[in-house]
């Protein structure tokens, strides 16, 4: 993916850096600042925050080209992860403001992870120990990818991508260059991540499954078939105890014991049909006392009329109730000489006092079923005190029978309960041991059947590193550039010794049979790291499918390389090669490089040159107000 770098600006100072789209130099003396560009370069890209004191708090700007797109980002120069990184789009109005590395509330991305989603490069978690397989997983940032375009002064003669003695970084290394090569595709990532859940798995289950085998050895129950076998024969014994209780139970029942129980249930039963008889007979006379009563109290009312009849029945008015006034004779025979009205109707008094007669019949004839339903409660009382008394007697008799019974059989019975009891709690321990046994076997399986997963997962993984063509292809073009680019500089070479390539394990630089880490000689180590970096650049240019960014940030090119005779060809050639690369790729690589002294071929722009006085931080009007003598 082409990046470039098009402008650097320090915000609230007049430092403006504009970048060609080829090949770019810094160049001044060993204080004017430098490094300090390179590490405002690195912000501005996702890197982490490194810089001098006089940066730090600071503002960065600048213009950065990805692919087609260009876009303004501002940046702080802080090492809070939650700081906040502008971000608009030339050209549209599209526009961001992220943190830089931390997720907080209300946002969803983060600076670093916009820059791989426009870069195209995956968002892949990797074990932080890859030795160990259920390692925590660590995300690959852009920083990480950016090992592979910057080469920094104080580690491009002593290490590869800036990993002296950091075990931590060197692991990302290679997993950078496994994503960049495609040996660790998305697919491997999905299953390395399904290995490390298998193992996971499989860890637990095996630290399990030794606890409850250790436990179960240290028992009598250790082994299962003895358990099995244990288990048959005390479930024959209990029967057979059980048995042996219902034969006793059967054949010692005394049949004095039989007849005196059915005694006593045909004595409750007896008690139970009079309590029932008591309580109907009980209601019964309830209700005739209520008729009785009824009955007298109607007699009364009878009674009554027949009076009233007798007394009231030919009182006529003469004067007027009310005023006292005599009442004139008017109407006739059948109305009333007060109102004028006919008088209602009224029973004679032979039909009333035939009614009486009869209700006195009734009360008599109540009566005397009153007296017969007294009788017969009293009868039914004395009938239930006999009953209760021999209910009582017979129960007395089967308690002794019963009492001589249980202690005739006590010493057997109380054997054969607490055999039976044993042999439940024995049997219940059994089958307690026998679900642990279960138990492991199942974790066995488990167990088993996660190895197979495993070894397959593995298998699978291999498999996916080794099946693709272009991988291998892409691996052996790398040993080719890298060749090339070392006989293009002319660094020195060791007689009888293999060609330089890629180690495929540490996918570090051999040259000639030596490791990165055996060259002796410090200005080699720069040639061969700058070598190592630009063949990396150069497969990927000739790859469409490459996801490694093509932009390569060198601070420091002449490092430990002498500046005569056939030493500054040497570095002559560094420069050529470079910078022809950038004339066979002129819209899709970037190179900055930073060096002491102004390049030693023409055609380099000239980005920045800086001095003792003229550095790269130059001082604000605070600054200058606080020290006057400054420059």
């Amino acid at each position: 993916m082409r990046l470039a770098v098009e402008n650097l600006t320090l915000v609230g100072t007049t430092r403006s850096v504009d970048f060609s789209p080829g090949m770019n130099a810094i160049t001044g003396g060993m204080s004017g600042g430098k490094t300090a560009a390179v590490s405002c370069l690195r912000a501005l890209l996702g890197g982490k925050v490194d810089v001098v004191p006089e940066l730090e708090g600071r503002t960065v700007g600048g213009t950065v080209r990805i692919g087609d797109r260009k876009f303004r980002i501002i940046r702080r120069l802080v090492t809070t992860p939650t700081a906040k990184v502008e971000i608009a789009e030339i050209g549209s109005q599209n526009a961001w403001r992220l943190p830089v590395s931390q997720l907080e509330p209300g946002y969803d991305l983060t600076f670093r992870d916009w820059l791989l989603d426009q870069l195209g490069l995956p968002r892949v978690r990797v074990p932080k120990a890859p030795t160990k397989d259920t390692s925590d997983l660590t995300p690959v940032s852009i920083s990480d990818y950016l090992m592979y375009c910057l080469l920094r002064q104080q580690e491009i003669d002593t290490s590869v991508f800036g990993t002296p003695d950091n075990y931590s970084k060197n692991i990302k290394r290679k997993y950078v260059f496994e994503i960049l090569y495609g040996l660790y595709s998305p697919k491997s990532a999905e299953l390395r991540e399904q290995l490390r859940k298998v193992i996971s798995q499989l860890n637990a289950l095996t630290v399990d499954a030794d606890t409850l085998e250790r436990i179960l050895a240290e028992t009598p129950f250790a082994s299962r078939a003895q358990l099995e076998m244990e288990q048959t024969d005390t479930v024959s014994r209990l029967e057979r105890v059980r048995a042996s209780s219902r034969t006793l139970s059967a054949s010692s029942t005394d049949p004095r014991t039989v007849q005196l129980r059915q005694s006593v249930a045909q004595a409750d039963a007896q008690l139970s049909a009079i309590d029932e008889r008591v309580q109907a007979e009980t209601a019964s006379l309830e209700s005739l006392t209520n008729l009785r009563d009824q009955l007298v109290a109607q007699s009364r009312r009878l009674t009554r009329a027949l009076i009233a009849e007798r007394l009231l029945n030919d009182f006529e008015f003469h004067s007027c109730p009310r005023c006292g006034a005599a009442v004139p004779e008017r109407g006739d025979d059948d109305t009333c000489r007060l109102c004028l009205q006919e008088p209602p109707r009224k029973p004679s008094p032979s039909t009333l006092a035939a009614e009486q007669d009869r209700v006195i019949e009734q009360v008599a004839e109540t009566e005397r079923l009153i007296e017969r339903s007294e009788e017969r409660l009293k009868q039914l009382g004395q009938a239930r005190i006999h009953q209760a008394e021999i209910r009582r007697k017979a129960g007395e008799q089967l308690d002794q029978a019963a009492s001589s019974f249980l202690t005739d059989y006590a010493d057997t019975i109380r054997s054969q309960a607490a055999n039976e009891a044993r042999l439940e709690e024995h049997l219940a321990g059994i089958e307690d041991a026998l679900k642990l046994h279960l138990r492991l076997a199942d974790q066995t399986e488990r167990v088993a059947r996660l190895e197979r997963q495993r070894d397959q997962v593995t298998s699978e993984i291999e498999k996916t590193r080794h099946s693709d063509p272009a991988v291998a292809a892409r691996l052996v073009r790398l040993d080719e550039a890298f060749e090339a680019v070392l006989r293009e500089f002319d660094v020195p070479r060791f007689d009888n010794s293999a060609a330089s390539y890629i180690d495929r394990k540490t996918y570090l630089p051999v040259v000639d049979g030596r490791p990165f880490n055996k060259l002796q000689s410090q200005g080699v180590s720069v040639l061969v790291n700058v070598a190592h970096v630009l063949a990396h650049q150069m497969v990927s240019l000739e790859d469409s499918d490459s996801l490694l960014p093509n932009i390569l940030i060198i601070d420091g090119v002449g490092s430990n390389v002498g500046h005569e005779g056939v030493d500054l060809e040497r570095l002559r050639n560094v420069y050529r090669t470079l910078y022809q690369a950038t004339l066979d790729h002129p819209d899709e690589l970037q190179i900055i490089v930073t060096d002491n002294d102004p390049p030693p071929i023409d055609g380099v722009h000239i980005a920045l040159q800086l001095s003792d006085t003229e550095r790269f931080v130059p001082a604000t009007q605070e600054d200058e107000l606080a020290d006057p003598e400054s420059p």
